[in-house]
């Protein structure tokens, strides 16, 4: 597994991630562990990987009615 790094972000996220460090005046660090949190607390990390149930196991399947 390769290791989280500055220089392995994206570097339109690296930017953002940048403007703010400046108007915080925080590290890299500082920065991605405050953006981390706030996903967290947001409830972002609940959506993640979550793979969508196929339409069948939601609705069940439709049986001939017996009567």
């Amino acid at each position: 597994m390769q290791q989280f790094t500055e220089e392995n972000v994206p570097p339109e996220i690296r930017a953002k991630v940048h403007q703010l460090m400046e108007a915080r005046g925080w590290t890299f660090e500082e920065a991605v562990n405050e953006i981390l949190l706030e996903a967290i607390t947001s409830g972002a990390t609940v959506f993640v990987g979550r793979h969508k149930a196929p339409v069948l196991t939601l609705v069940g399947l439709k049986r001939p009615s017996t009567g």
